[in-house]
């Protein structure tokens, strides 16, 4: 019984995770307004019922997104900087994995929709703000970490917290739209902005 247990639960996992894959999908390329339960119930190898089995509607789908999107991106950036070696070491990694994540034209996208649909729900704003404000907490934890790492700094946490969270998703937008200095990823940008702001060199 408990091996039947355990197959259940891990097909459940695998169920909802091919729903989110899917739902992320629909949602970067139409909008979560215009999002298709059926399309992504399709998409994702299921029957309408399937979906309904597993979330309650499109916005449970979103949060779940969301605190993936979000929380995966902080905890790697979280463990690059808790890793041994100088701050010069630890940037170039760094720099690395936000140039991957700025890569993922449909990640930025499906962030793009989520605050749109966020401002025009108020249903969905009112989660969205205790999921924003968890992500603000582990972002001032990170900048926390940076001014560690760099042997103090001459913006506060809080600052530099916030610069993170405000140049990150133009950065990504610039790169992918071609706006950004020719022959400098976002990722490079990024760390000058955070060497600037920390008062130190890369």
């Amino acid at each position: 019984m408990r091996i039947q247990r355990t197959s259940r639960q891990e097909s459940r996992a695998q169920t909802r995770e091919r729903l989110l894959t899917a739902a992320r999908a629909e949602f970067a390329l139409r909008g979560i307004g215009a999002a298709s339960i059926d399309r992504i119930s399709e998409s994702a190898g299921f029957s309408r019922g399937a979906f309904y089995a597993n979330y309650a509607g499109k916005h449970e789908v979103v949060l779940e997104l969301l605190e993936q999107h979000q929380t995966r991106e902080i905890e790697a950036w979280q463990g690059l900087l808790d890793a041994e070696g100088s701050l010069a070491e630890v940037l170039p990694r760094l720099r690395d994995r936000f140039d991957a994540f700025a890569h993922n034209t449909e990640d930025l996208l499906f962030m793009a929709e989520l605050q749109l649909e966020a401002m025009r729900n108020p249903d969905l704003a009112e989660r969205y703000r205790s999921y924003a404000r968890e992500i603000e907490k582990r972002t001032l934890r990170l900048a926390e970490a940076f001014i560690v790492r760099a042997g103090g700094s001459r913006v506060s946490a809080d600052l530099l917290g916030k610069a993170l969270q405000s140049f990150s998703p133009q950065l990504i937008a610039e790169s992918r739209l071609g706006l950004g200095q020719d022959g400098v990823s976002a990722g490079e940008r990024l760390v000058a902005i955070i060497t600037e702001l920390l008062g130190t060199r890369s």
